[in-house]
């Protein structure tokens, strides 16, 4: 039975704690530095990390690594991913906004500009839920002061993201942001030995200068 958000009868996406996440995909969904650790705050956060957790191992990470023009050699284009989230950016200003309906104008509106839509909603929700994921992630190990409240859920979470693709670098930073937090570096050192993981994510993990502040 489809479900609807009870506001403009459209059928949402994403599930509801993921919905309730009030900053917007122009900022690209990052949550302020001067959000309040507040209980509810951090009871969101865990909502969201759990909601938006895939089931297993993705097939390919998402999500995709950002692409700035000045890394591009001369001639080169940007890749149709980055076209297309400019697309969806536009009709689905926050979580809320990520609905059936609008995701099929979406798609509608990349394939007239050829743009690759293959399996497109399934992709493109898999998406949002990561960037949406990795931005919680970066605010629980940069902003939060009172790491004791993120034990253990966070350093659960984080390791589990860190297996299955999905926001697996801003997943290890998580970690070794909170090096005080138990679990942490004993979740790192898995993270780091196991072999069945990507290289870039066990060398992350295995980089012994824990707590330093990630690139922007």
């Amino acid at each position: 039975m489809t479900t609807t958000d009870g506001g403009n009868g459209e059928a949402p996406l994403l599930p509801g704690a993921v919905r309730a996440v009030p900053y917007s995909w122009a900022t690209g969904f990052g949550w302020p530095p001067n959000t309040a650790e507040s209980p509810e705050n951090l009871a969101l956060a865990r909502a969201v990390l759990e909601a938006c957790l895939p089931e297993g191992p993705l097939a390919a990470p998402e999500p995709p690594p950002e692409v700035r023009a000045k890394d591009l050699c001369e001639g080169e284009a940007l890749p149709d991913w980055v076209e297309a989230r400019c697309v969806l950016r536009a009709l689905m200003p926050y979580a809320r906004d990520v609905t059936r309906e609008r995701m099929a104008e979406a798609e509608a509106r990349c394939a007239r500009t050829g743009l690759d839509t293959t399996d497109f909603t399934a992709r493109w929700t898999r998406r949002i839920r990561a960037w949406i994921a990795q931005e919680v992630m970066r605010w629980c190990g940069l902003m939060v002061d009172d790491t004791t409240a993120l034990a253990p859920w966070a350093i659960d979470l984080a390791e589990r993201y860190a297996r299955r693709g999905m926001a697996a670098e801003q997943a290890v930073w998580l970690l070794r942001l909170t090096p005080e937090v138990p679990g942490s570096h004993e979740a790192l050192a898995r993270l780091a030995h196991d072999e069945e993981l990507p290289a870039a994510v066990r060398e992350l993990a295995a980089e012994a200068n824990a707590g330093t502040t990630p690139e922007n």
